[in-house]
């Protein structure tokens, strides 16, 4: 079984990533983050999690040790690795980790600005591709059962042609919550603070399930709350492929959080509300709005992300759903409502 690294010791990768990747039964026997903290509090929560034996064999490796990250990539029984850091940190630990040969789940968005995530692209298909070295991005929504539903139900044609996409996310941040006290988060040196960060979910989400590219914004962006910096909330209008058209409104200063997409077509709409974190309810209904099919779906994101990173180790291809493509392709669309609107970038 290959064996899996994690670089990083924040919140996702305690919370999320690791109870998915225990589940997959991942042979995970490294550990790296700056601070040996850090790094030995990942080992603490896998046994925590009932695999005393598992953290047992993981090797902690931290900047405050000789073994530290160029000592972990120079071990030949780490196949994989699954890197979720600060924004601004993530490319450069990508290409050390590219370059000595290790398979590389990297977390969204894959950089701070299309330019930025554009170049690494660029040198990973001219240095690595060819040597089989896989580059996924951890785009989860991609892998959601329920986002995969809801895209049968739409390409189906039980909606008719699909003529409009509305999406909207509101979350109501505040300055207690743990995503927020981390310190990067806090002081955001990236274009559009949270809705960059949180942000490619959703663009994710209506690609995927539209089976439609966004080629054209126009939108406004402001700033409701003091310490979400620079910005806490877009409204944008959106045009797609296809002859589609469409309306997001962003915000992590509401009062109330919600989440809801609903995709019209000539003959019906599909309607997605998220309750809680993964459970989605999805109401299929007519022309006359008559209710033609529900489902309540456990997304699984997770899970199923880290399975697909794992199977495509042992299979040496990457899935599209994973692939650099797509995620510059998310992160363009952010991009653009950060810059007023315009054409969106592609490669």
């Amino acid at each position: 079984m290959s064996g899996i690294a994690l670089i990083g010791g924040g919140l996702f990768i305690k919370n999320f990533h690791l109870p998915a990747l225990l589940e997959n039964e991942a042979n995970i026997v490294a550990v790296y983050s700056r601070s040996t903290k850090s790094a030995s509090s990942v080992v603490e929560e896998i046994e925590k999690h009932g695999s005393k034996q598992l953290a047992s064999k993981v090797s902690v490796y931290s900047d405050e040790k000789k073994e530290n990250l160029d000592e972990l990539l120079k071990r030949d029984d780490v196949q994989g690795v699954l890197v979720a850091l600060p924004i601004l940190v993530q490319p450069d630990v990508v290409r050390k980790c590219l370059a000595a040969g290790k398979h590389v789940l990297c977390e969204k968005p894959i950089a701070k600005d299309f330019d930025e995530a554009k170049k690494l692209v660029e040198e990973y298909k001219s240095k690595y591709t060819n040597k089989g070295v896989i580059f996924s991005i951890a785009e989860q929504l991609r892998y959601d059962r329920a986002s995969i539903k809801a895209r049968e139900m739409v390409q189906s044609g039980k909606i008719g042609k699909l003529q409009a996409v509305h999406g909207r996310v509101w979350n109501a941040m505040t300055t207690d919550t743990d995503w927020y006290k981390t310190e990067w988060r806090q002081n955001a040196q990236f274009q559009g603070g949270f809705v960059l960060d949180a942000g490619v979910h959703a663009i994710a989400t209506m690609r995927y399930v539209s089976n439609a590219e966004i080629l054209e914004t126009a939108s406004f962006t402001s700033q409701t709350k003091e310490f979400l910096k620079p910005i806490d909330t877009v409204n944008a209008a959106l045009k797609f492929s296809n002859d589609i058209y469409g309306t997001f409104s962003i915000t992590f200063a509401a009062a109330k959080p919600w989440q809801e997409f609903v995709y019209s077509g000539s003959k019906g709409a599909l309607t997605v509300v998220l309750e809680g974190f993964g459970t989605y309810h999805l109401t299929l209904e007519d022309g006359q709005g008559n209710v033609i099919d529900r489902a309540t779906i456990e997304g699984k994101a997770l899970y199923e992300e880290n399975k697909a990173f794992l199977d495509a180790i042992q299979k040496g291809k990457n899935e599209k759903a994973a692939s650099v493509e797509e995620a510059i392709a998310d992160l363009a669309v952010i991009e653009s409502f950060c810059s007023g609107g315009g054409r969106v970038k592609t490669l």
